[in-house]
């Protein structure tokens, strides 16, 4: 059985509209990279020029054969240009998950 891997990136854009047009084009390339499951993109409310991707991988192996895949496919190019500066980058793996009570969420 494998584990999932969520992948977490930080990094700093050059022009948020640019990346963020970027961002999604490479999004709908990744979706068939083997072992993707999601992507979860952000953008944070208080510094338009810093994004933040998460992305869930089947297990650590296919996420980075992605990062690896991911640094020669052209259909990566235009968010590579756009990006100014990482933050972070790593992966983890799930140590528990807690979902909200249902009268919480409301």
């Amino acid at each position: 059985m494998t584990t999932p891997c969520l992948e977490l990136v930080v990094f700093k854009v050059k022009d948020r509209a640019k990346a963020r047009i970027a961002r999604r084009a490479a999004q709908d390339i990744v979706r068939n990279y083997e072992g993707f499951l999601s992507w979860s993109a952000y953008e944070a409310c208080d510094d338009e020029g810093l994004f933040a991707d998460v992305v869930m991988w089947r297990d650590l192996a296919t996420a980075k054969a992605a990062g690896q895949k991911v640094m020669s496919d052209p259909g990566f190019k235009a968010i590579m240009a756009e990006i100014d500066g990482l933050v972070s980058m790593a992966h983890y793996t799930a140590d528990r998950v807690v979902e909200a009570d249902m009268t919480a969420a409301a």
